[in-house]
């Protein structure tokens, strides 16, 4: 049996998989993941009006998590009065982003699979987001953004580089955060970080575990990242 992935499949992290939404001829290949999880940033639910899907994650065991995501491009429909509306510059909103960071930062959640309606510019804005949790360069990120797109704009741009949300992660115990959302330091100096730069007092509290290095690595962005604070559980 040929396995056929999903349009734009890649490997976002260890057991954590992105791509477009999956068809019936892809769920061969999607055994083979083991997933636990399928996270869907559509207009609709993935097992809606899909009974293939619908089987195929009841007898595998897949729970499916699912974040309204609107479709800039559905049809249009021609029986409501017309009435001119401003289109939304991004077509998703910060909240769809922080919804999915307090997913995924329990490593329990994983293997799982991400994905938009065609895995190109929703998946996109929200694994460019992730990848600030991570502390990787502006370069790195548009990078990785032009891959699945074949452009970015001000406007896409704009909504990655002023992503600097506090995002609050709820009962979840600090064993189970997955590794590669890194813990900002409290110690590091906000002036500073709003200016992109830090002082030789905050690279001693940084210089801890490589993350020093990582926080110059992005000196880059206009001081801007995001910061995850925890609540609960052995925090």
């Amino acid at each position: 049996m040929s396995l056929v992935t999903p349009l734009y499949f890649s490997a976002v992290q260890a057991n954590f998989y992105r791509g477009s939404q999956p068809r019936e001829i892809n769920l061969p290949f999607l055994v083979t993941l083991g997933l636990k999880y399928i996270v869907s940033l559509t207009p609709e639910p993935l097992t809606t009006g899909d009974s293939c899907m619908e089987t195929f994650c009841r007898e595998k065991g897949i729970e499916n998590v699912f974040i309204e995501c609107n479709n800039e491009k559905a049809p249009k429909d021609k029986s409501k009065s017309k009435v001119k509306r401003k289109k939304k510059a991004v077509p998703i909103d910060y909240d769809v982003v922080v919804q999915c960071i307090q997913f995924l930062a329990d490593k329990n959640h994983y293997p799982c699979y991400i994905h938009c309606t065609n895995g190109e510019l929703v998946t996109s804005l929200v694994v460019a987001c992730l990848r600030k949790l991570s502390y990787w360069s502006t370069v790195s990120i548009f990078n990785e953004f032009l891959t699945y797109n074949s452009s970015i704009n001000i406007h896409e741009r704009g909504f990655i580089e002023n992503f600097n949300l506090d995002i609050d992660i709820r009962d979840l115990d600090m064993k189970d955060k997955v590794s590669w959302m890194i813990v900002r330091s409290s110690s590091v100096s906000d002036t500073h970080q709003r200016n992109g730069c830090l002082g030789e007092d905050d690279k001693q509290h940084t210089n801890v575990g490589g993350t020093h290095r990582a926080i110059r690595r992005i000196g880059s962005f206009p001081g801007m990242l995001p910061r995850l604070n925890f609540h609960g559980v052995n925090t």
